[in-house]
This record gives structure tokens, sequence and C-alpha cells, in this order.
């Protein structure tokens, strides 16, 4: 996202930027390049701004010390790091809504406004992982498949005479309704917290697991529990959904025992990163009905490839590594916040301002 920000502020996209556009829209980045580099012209930023992308946390003060604007997203805005920029820093823009990483006191206290961004892309994720919730519930895919194959019409005849009306004539099985269930979260981050918001509007309880606990005030925004081990969490829960970055310490968290420590009933939603969960624990025991199924956007190897044994399994939902959404979100994103450098710049106020 940041490379983006990069090629619309210097009018050029970097070897690396390349690479950010051709992840997000494939083959052709012409027009997403093109709709990037005007934007600084559109917005009136000042002539001759540049973005600087700080790739080593250690260097960040000597950075900060010659920046006008400052975009971060999990790096720690720190009191000095501020202090560093007393005098220049003119906007410290958070890249999403969890402003915890910025000392707002700091930022009061020398005079630099800070704002935060509602991601279209978190929004967007959180929307598909609430679909892949209620497909799991409701038996969607089993449902459209019997649609298709026209089931309970055994003499293939064509449907003739006055309309009609035949309840679940699919044979749809194991339907349920969501509403006071449990969706246990592993990770309530941005993504996760967004997705919490409306399973609580659809009547689910919220329990959670990670490495720190929420403040009460973020709980009670959800009505969320903590718990304190990853198996307690699963042992609790209805639906669990996976949202946490994928790295060293998260690598297969969900191994076999988390998995075995789940309802019988329950779903697994992975909407984070394919490596997170062991997907061979995950094949075992779905395929021997240990849990009702699974939902998953990612997995280890994308596209999945043909001889991955849980595509032959009918209690597994499959989307595409689409929960964000269109790729034009991220340019959506982008211009949100350079439309936010550009308001500083002519003397306005922000928009999304917490201190």
């Amino acid at each position: 996202m940041f490379r983006l920000m990069e090629a619309a502020l210097n009018g050029v996209a970097s070897p690396r930027a390349e690479r950010a556009l051709h992840y997000f829209f494939g083959e052709s980045i012409a027009e997403p390049l093109s709709r990037l580099t005007e934007q600084p012209g559109i917005l009136g930023l000042p002539p001759g701004i540049r973005g600087v992308i700080c790739d080593d946390g250690a260097k960040l003060a000597d950075y900060v010390r010659e920046a006008d604007y400052l975009v971060a997203e999990s790096a720690n805005v720190t009191r000095d790091l501020i202090r560093f920029g007393q005098g220049r820093l003119r906007l410290i823009h958070k890249f999403g809504w969890d402003y915890s990483n910025i000392d707002l006191e700091a930022a009061r206290e020398f005079g630099v406004p800070t704002v935060n961004l509602r991601r279209i892309s978190t929004i967007s994720v959180a929307e598909h992982f609430i679909l892949l919730i209620l497909s799991l519930a409701r038996k969607l895919t089993h449902a459209h498949a019997a649609a298709l194959a026209r089931a309970g019409c055994n003499d293939g005849s064509r449907s003739v005479g006055p309309s009609r009306t035949s309840f679940n004539w699919g044979d749809i099985q194991n339907i349920q309704v969501i509403s006071g269930r449990t969706l246990g979260m592993v990770g309530l981050g941005e993504n996760g917290l967004e997705v919490a918001q409306r399973a609580c509007c659809l009547g689910m309880k919220i329990a959670y697991y990670q490495r720190h606990r929420l403040t009460e005030k973020l709980e009670g925004s959800v009505g969320a529990v903590y718990h304190r081990s990853l198996v307690d969490l699963m042992k609790v829960s209805d639906f669990v959904g996976i949202n946490v970055p994928y790295n060293a310490s998260t690598e297969k968290l969900i191994n076999a025992e988390a998995l075995a420590a789940m309802k019988k009933g329950a779903y697994l939603i992975n909407a984070s990163r394919g490596g997170v969960v062991d997907e061979g624990a995950l094949f075992s025991i779905l395929k021997d009905r240990k849990i009702a199924g699974a939902a998953l956007d990612v997995y280890r190897w994308e596209p999945v490839p043909p001889d991955c044994p849980l595509l032959k399994l009918d209690n597994v939902t499959w989307s595409t590594h689409n929960a964000a959404g269109s790729p034009h979100f991220m340019i959506e994103d982008s211009r949100a916040v350079l439309e936010n450098i550009a308001r500083v710049s002519k003397g306005m106020e922000p928009t999304g301002r917490v201190a």
C-alpha cells in the first residue's frame, strides 16, 4: 500500500512499487499507475512533494526530522519521534483506524494534527468474512449445487401449469441461524473488530484470543470475552475466525491440537493467510467430520493446486483470496491519505482527526 502512495507522489513506480502494482492488478499496470500518478495534480498537492518509505525502524527518527507529513501503519510513533519532527511535521496520518501505536498526548503537546483512516479494504474483508459465516450456516453452496442439479426433479420434466412451491426442495440439511452463536476470533485487530461489529449486529457473541488483551473500551464495544489460550477459545466457539498476520509466530498456529479442541458442529473461517493453518491437520479433521466445515479465502499456495486434498471435500467453502475486494479499493485508500495531506498543505482541517 505504501508503495502505491510512493508511486503517486513521485510520479513514477520504483521496481518495488511495480511489484506491488503487479501483485494487485496483474500484468497490466498502466491504468492503475496512471490513476495514481494523476492524484497529486487532482488533489492540489504542493509542487515538488516526494514520498520516501522508511524500511528500517531504527532510522525512522532520521526520516522524521526531514518530513513534513508522516504516514504510519504499524510503527510506533512515540513522544521522542514526534519531538524530532517538532517545528516541521505538519500531520501524522495513521494508515488504518486503530491509532493505539501513536502517542496522541505528545501529538497534542507538540501541535501536530493526527488523523486515522477507516480503510475500504478493511471494510471489504469484514463484509466478506460475514458472507463466509452465513454461507456456512445457511449451506449456500449446497443449495446452489442442488438448484443447478434440479434436486427433487427425478423425471427431468419441465415445470408446467400454475405456480407452486415446495419447501426446501433441495433437501438442504443442518441449516442454522447465527444469532446467539459464539464467534471466536483468533486476532481482534482492525479487521477482526470490523468483523465483530457486524457479527454483533447479527446477534452473535464475541470471544477472542491474541497475545495482548484489548482495552476494556474496545472489548466493551463488541462485548468481547478474552480467552488466555487458543485451545480455550476453540472449545467455546461455534465459528472460529482467523484474522492474524502471517509471520514466524503464527506459522501453523491453527494446528492439530487447536483443531481437535473445536466443537463437532463448529466451523473454521480463514481470511488471513494460508500458512496460519496446518492444512494437513485441517484436511484430517474435516475428512473425519470432527468439525462441521470450513470456509477458506486463502491457501498456502495460490491458486490452489489441483492435487490439494481439501478440494475433494464437500464441507469446504472456497473463495479466491478476494476478501479485500477490488484492487481499486487500494487506490481509494491511498487517495484518502493523499487528500488529507493536500488539505493540510492548504491550511484546511484534515478529516478523521483524533488529536
